[in-house]
């Protein structure tokens, strides 16, 4: 039966619910303190962490040590990332740490790699282009159907979607013979018509097994890659170097991240801390000597030097960040609050994040002031159950209760009146 109480309940429940909303999206804005680590790039010449910086007034090129450089200099002690300004100028070192330079063999080993939380936790829509990718050509040109793939693969043409059967049945059939056992968990590979070569989709099986599939000289070509056999897979995001060098990053169970050689497939792991998916952020910044290898977390950075030809771990730095006021300020007041949107995925529902046992001190404080009302405001009633929400929800259900138990209130005066 819907009675005036139960009303009462559903509206302090929903009023609590938006204040947790609103009022932390308030206060986030009004002391919005932008995380900006600085820029650092590892120099190959002096073997030091060298830091782009803004002063409030400008910016300044600086080491660890403290030791400030001009853009001249900058230029010279990271010539692997500056080599264009510095072919322009004249100033191209002919051998840096024995080893001979050219423009060629630096873009050959450049590349730049990057993996954020929204990467892994977004959604697709089930449509896949499958490049030839033995054309002859210099482009890759955009195929005539799209394929999708869950307890099987179909082709579809794009302009009438209608089912291509022979070319659905072909691949199927392919991919079956493999061992490739459907339904498919995800597929990971770039949509992108412009990149330089096209190696495919890496797909994981129901069985946890990654294959490659991709289409030579118009039939299907699918291979285990063998990996699932190593690791326990979560996820992959694809790569095209140079230097073909590498398919892509991949990340186990154990928050470990590999490469996947061009090798036989091998996985080699890097020599990093733990990468959570769902929190981290990672940069590599590869060049001829060293992988700059950049790990954002909640609350610090982690800068790995990793040699460019064995991947052992040459140097490291961790920079830890302040807590801004919202982090101070939220842990005290609210239990927990309310997001729709997130920095980490690109999906929009309510989150309850930002769990804190300190609010029950404050919630704590919130129920005395509410008894301290009851005994100065003898007419106001509270039950036991208003004051366990108020006890749950802290000031922000205190707020939400009072205002309810203030319109009852000047209901019943009104009626009084009358």
């Amino acid at each position: 039966m819907i009675t005036k109480k139960n009303i009462q309940a559903i509206l302090i429940v929903l009023t609590t619910a938006l204040l947790y909303w609103i009022l932390p999206w308030a206060i986030k804005l009004m002391t919005n303190e932008a995380l900006d680590y600085p820029f650092t790039y590892y120099s190959s010449i002096n073997n030091q962490f060298i830091q782009t910086v803004f002063d409030g007034k400008e910016m300044k090129r600086v080491d660890l040590e403290g030791r400030e450089y001009n853009q001249d200099e900058y230029d010279s002690i990271v010539p692997m990332f500056n080599y264009r300004q510095l072919m322009q100028d004249g100033r191209l070192p002919d051998t840096i740490k024995g080893v001979a330079i050219n423009p060629k063999q630096i873009q050959l080993n450049q590349f730049f790699f990057r993996c954020t939380p929204r990467n892994y936790n977004s959604c697709s829509v089930n449509l896949y282009p499958m490049y030839e990718s033995m054309s002859g050509r210099v482009s890759l040109e955009s195929p005539d159907d799209l394929f999708s793939i869950d307890h099987r693969i179909r082709f579809y043409e794009a302009e009438t979607n209608k089912l291509k059967q022979d070319k659905s049945r072909l691949f199927q059939t392919a991919m079956e013979k493999r061992g490739f056992q459907f339904p498919v968990q995800w597929i990971a590979g770039n949509l992108s018509a412009r990149k330089p070569y096209d190696e495919g989709w890496f797909m994981l099986d129901a069985d946890g097994q990654l294959f490659q599939v991709k289409m030579v000289n118009g039939k299907p070509f699918v291979k285990n890659t063998k990996a699932g056999e190593k690791i326990d897979i979560v996820w992959m995001k694809t790569i095209e170097t140079a230097n073909h060098r590498l398919y892509g990053f991949v990340f186990d169970r154990q928050q470990n991240v590999y490469f996947l050689s061009d090798v036989n497939y091998e996985l080699v792991k890097l020599p990093i801390d733990s990468f959570d998916l769902k929190k981290d952020r990672m940069l590599i910044m590869a060049n001829l000597f060293y992988w700059n290898v950049t790990v954002t977390r909640p609350h610090q950075r982690d800068l790995y030097i990793l040699d460019n030809n064995d991947l052992n771990r040459a140097d490291e730095h961790t920079e830890f960040h302040e807590p801004n006021q919202w982090e101070k300020i939220q842990p005290w007041i609210f239990p927990c609050y309310i997001e729709l949107k997130s920095y980490h995925s690109t999906y929009i529902f309510p989150r309850f994040i930002g769990w804190s046992a300190k609010a029950v001190l404050t919630n704590g404080l919130a129920v005395i002031l509410m008894i301290g009302l009851l005994w100065w405001r003898k007419k106001q009633r509270f039950s036991l159950i208003q004051l366990a929400y108020i006890m749950l929800t802290g000031v922000i259900g205190a707020i939400a209760v009072w205002c309810f138990k203030e319109k009852q209130q000047e209901t019943k005066n009104i009626i009084q009146l009358k």
